[in-house]
């Protein structure tokens, strides 16, 4: 159910969400630990793990969802919650993040130059690493400047 009023999540978005998020954030770092710390020992010396590409493809395949719900936040939550002076700088600060993960990794999937995608491939960890925290309190933070129903005492 879509919270018009409010622009509470409903709760598929809730789900889609965290549960794309959270995948997200396992195959990154996954990738990130065998990229950096996983190699195998080959016929030819050292070699990528195995892992790593499948990692990618499952990266890739929950990014469509991830981005799928980013775009419904667009209809009603962004817009009510801009709204609120308390969330407005936790969902700008969020939307940055979500944006420049979908920014960087547009750049990794199509730009040539190694120079250039191996920037993108830092940048693009760094910020995934990181998002969590922003996600987190953004989400903690939903209740908190806001006053407390008056409640008539009977």
């Amino acid at each position: 159910m879509v919270h018009t009023k409010s622009g509470r999540l409903a709760r598929w978005q809730t789900w889609l969400i965290m549960g794309s998020s959270a995948i997200l954030w396992l195959t990154g770092a996954a990738w990130v630990l065998l990229h950096y710390f996983g190699e195998i020992a080959g016929e030819f010396g050292p070699e990528t793990n195995p892992a790593q590409p499948w990692l990618l493809r499952i990266h890739g395949l929950v990014l469509i969802p991830a981005i799928l719900v980013g775009g419904s936040l667009l209809t009603v939550h962004i817009p009510k919650g801009w709204k609120d002076k308390s969330q407005k700088i936790g969902g700008i600060v969020l939307t940055v993040f979500f944006a420049s993960l979908i920014i960087s990794g547009y750049m990794l999937y199509y730009i040539g130059s190694d120079d250039l995608r191996n920037l993108s491939s830092m940048f693009h960890w760094i910020v995934g690493i990181l998002a969590p925290a922003s996600f987190i309190w953004h989400y903690t933070h939903r209740y908190s400047n806001r006053k407390p129903k008056n409640k008539a005492v009977r």
